[in-house]
Parts: structure tokens; C-alpha cells; sequence
């Protein structure tokens, strides 16, 4: 069974897993469960709406505003205001998981209406059922790096502001990178692990990769810093929306390089669990962070847990001269790295360079090579990354 995913101007064929498709005799529990979603569904966005209206103070939170060559583009959220205690690493983890729940429980505030400028034209947009906006500012209307953002349907909910990420104007590279288990130890391939590693830490116990924040801010500068040729770095994740606020306090406190998050919106559809594939979710976001940038080249960079290494070949194979280079970090066992191999063979011949790396010092090296850091940089990434076992 295939089925298309329309990518960019072409529609590109992709096989459906069998054991990602719901079972028969399973079918009538999905039913079920999106039956009681809908009847929550509906008395929670009631009480979100009159809540909203009660004087509660709302904040639209910002996924993304991102400078580009067409205008800015922004996408957030509006949500009922909220305070959260600054984390420790000593917090218990019975703590962490009240907190993770919170999030979890987000309070929407949908059909809100959304304002915001730049400078120059106000743009306004009411949200959807879920609180979710998307709002793109013409470059025209765009006279300030910083964003207004005010909410009218609310007289307690004061206006704020978000400085607009501006990369250079004429960047050498796009970088997309995923997150879990390529920026982030997560073990995602263990669900069990995974499981204990979300729900049970916070922004101060989540680890990063050795090497990963030096190799990403001189990805970030390019060969020549002084040059300032600010590369845009944008981040994929099949997390949910949900978990934004953490995610960004994560790459803050380790001084990661930010950029526009490409997260999920989790809930039931009517033939599956999952409202968008981990494949319909990346190809989506690959498709518009290179609509963002039409000439420059891009690097890509994952990991062997998920479907990065599939994903990243038919993208690279959809947009011939585009991708310059995918990095797939290796976390998995010899018998999954064999069959990705075998995947990223399709590329042989092709003008896209595959590697597979199990340090960062090993893609800083990889990358040096290509001209996309310089010596000085990959020393300085494999001073801070450990050899490999």
C-alpha cells in the first residue's frame, strides 16, 4: 500500500508502514477514544472561552519569528498566562513530573484574536480551535527587529514583545537538525527509557552531547566569524507544542544556537493515533525552512533512533542541488545501522554527501572537510568531545 505526499511542486511516493497502520479489532478503540476526545474536546474549549472572557490574563507564546527574504513569518500559541518555578537539579522527581504534567494540561485559549507588527502594518488573525496562529509580515511592512504582539479580545492581557531572529542577510548555509537523540540524550529507540528521561527531569538534568553546542554555534558563524554570516539553524522534533517552553529553556541554559522549533500537535485522528506522522512532520519542516531560503544549501543533521536517514534521502533526492550534506548521529545497534546504510546508498552518485558519525568530533572533522567550519573550529569541537569507545 503507497501512498503521495505532496512536496513542494512535485508529489512524491512513500511506503506505509503496516505496523504504524491501526489494527482491525483494534479500530473500534480508537472509536472510542476519539469519541470521549471529542466530548472533552468540546467542554474544555467552552470553558477556555469564557474563562478568556472573565478576566484571566492570556500570553500568545512564540514558536518562532523568523526574518527571511519574503518578510518575517511567526507562529505561537495563546494560552492562559502562567508562572513556573526556575528548576533545580536537585529537584525530586516527583516534582519534575508535577510540572511535566503541567505543561501537558496546556490551558488554550482558542479563537482568540492575535495582533502583531513590526514597525510598520499591524497584521491581525484569530486562532484556531486549538490556539494556534500563523501570521507572515511582507518584508515591506517589517521596519523594526522587534515583534509587537498584543491580544484585543483581552483588556488584562497586556501587549509584548519578541525580538525577530534576523540571521544575515546573505547566509552561506541552512542547517536543520533534529533534536532527540541528535542534540538531546533521549533514547528515544527505548521507550521506556525515553519515558523516564521526559516525564522525571527538567531543563537542568537533560543532557546534551558532548561537542554538540560548539560544533552548532560555529555551524551558526560559518569559517568566518568575523564575517557575520549568521547561518539559520532551525530545530525539528516530533515533541509536542507542549513542551516548547522546556525545549527552549534546555538550549538557553546550555547556550545552544536558537532557531525556529518545528514541534508536533499530538492527538487522535480518525484512522490513527497520531494526528501527523514523524515523516509528514519533517517533510513539512524541510520543506518550509528551504522555501525560506530557495538558494542557499542546506545540511542536515539526525540520528539512527527514528526515520531521519529515509526522510533526509528523499529530501535530498526531491530538491537535487539543495542539500549539501546529512550527518546522522549513530545511537543505534549494528543491525539498524546496516539497514540505514543501505538506505543512504540511494544517494550514491548523487550530489549529497551522507556520513554517519558516532562523535561530534568525528562530524566536526566531516565538516572542516566540506569548507563548513574551518581548522580552528574543528579542533576546538574535538577538544570538547570525548573519543569514542
Amino acid at each position: 500500500m503507497r501512498w503521495s505526499y505532496e512536496y513542494g511542486q512535485s508529489s512524491f511516493p512513500f511506503p506505509i508502514d503496516p505496523s504504524l497502520q491501526p489494527k482491525p479489532r483494534r479500530r473500534w478503540v480508537l472509536k472510542l477514544a476519539l469519541q470521549a476526545e471529542k466530548v472533552y474536546d468540546a467542554f474544555h474549549r467552552l470553558l477556555a472561552r469564557l474563562t478568556g472572557r472573565l478576566g484571566k490574563p492570556m500570553v500568545a507564546e512564540i514558536y518562532y519569528a523568523i526574518r527571511h527574504e519574503r518578510g518575517v513569518s511567526v507562529k505561537g500559541r495563546t494560552l492562559l498566562a502562567r508562572t513556573w518555578p526556575h528548576p533545580s537539579a536537585d529537584d525530586p522527581a516527583l516534582v519534575n513530573l508535577y510540572h511535566m504534567l503541567r505543561r501537558w494540561c496546556t490551558p488554550e485559549r482558542p479563537y482568540s484574536l492575535v495582533q502583531v507588527s513590526a514597525g510598520g502594518d499591524a497584521f491581525a488573525k484569530r486562532t484556531d480551535r486549538e490556539g494556534y496562529f500563523e501570521i507572515d509580515l511582507p518584508a515591506s511592512s517589517v521596519l523594526s527587529d522587534e515583534l509587537l504582539i498584543e491580544l484585543p479580545d483581552s483588556e488584562v492581557s497586556p501587549p509584548a514583545n519578541w525580538t525577530i531572529e534576523r540571521p544575515a542577510d546573505h547566509p552561506d548555509v541552512v542547517i536543520l537538525s533534529d533534536v532527540d537523540d541528535t542534540v538531546l540524550v533521549t533514547h528515544a529507540g527505548k521507550i521506556l527509557r525515553m519515558l523516564a528521561t521526559t516525564l522525571f527531569g527538567n531543563a537542568l538534568t537533560r543532557q546534551l552531547f558532548p561537542g554538540v553546542t560548539t560544533l552548532y554555534r560555529h555551524l551558526r558563524q560559518g569559517p568566518e566569524p568575523g564575517a557575520g554570516h549568521l547561518n539559520p539553524i532551525a530545530y525539528v522534533t516530533s515533541s509536542p507544542y507542549n513542551l516548547h517552553g522546556l525545549l527552549s529553556h534546555v538550549f538557553e541554559l546550555n547556550d545552544l544556537p536558537l532557531g525556529p522549533f518545528f514541534m508536533t500537535d499530538w492527538g487522535l485522528d480518525e484512522d490513527k493515533w497520531l494526528k501527523r506522522s514523524h515523516r509528514d512532520h519533517k517533510l513539512g519542516a524541510i520543506r518550509q525552512i528551504l522555501s525560506w531560503y530557495p538558494d542557499k544549501p542546506a545540511i542536515f543533521l539526525g540520528d539512527t533512533s527514528q526515520h531521519d536517514v529515509p526522510i533526509y534521502v528523499e529530501a535530498a533526492l526531491a530538491y537535487p542541488g539543495r542539500v549539501s550534506m546529512i550527518l546522522i548521529h549513530r545511537v543505534s545497534a549494528g543491525k539498524r545501522i546496516a539497514l540505514l546504510q543501505e538506505e543512504a546508498a540511494r544517494l550514491d552518485g548523487h550530489a549529497t554527501a551522507i556520513h554517519f558519525f558516532d562523535t561530534y568530533a568525528e562530524a566536526a572533522v566531516l565538516l572542516a572537510a566540506a569548507g563548513w567550519i574551518s581548522e580552528a573550529q574543528r579542533d576546538e569541537v574535538i577538544n570538547d568531545s570525548p573519543p569514542s569507545a
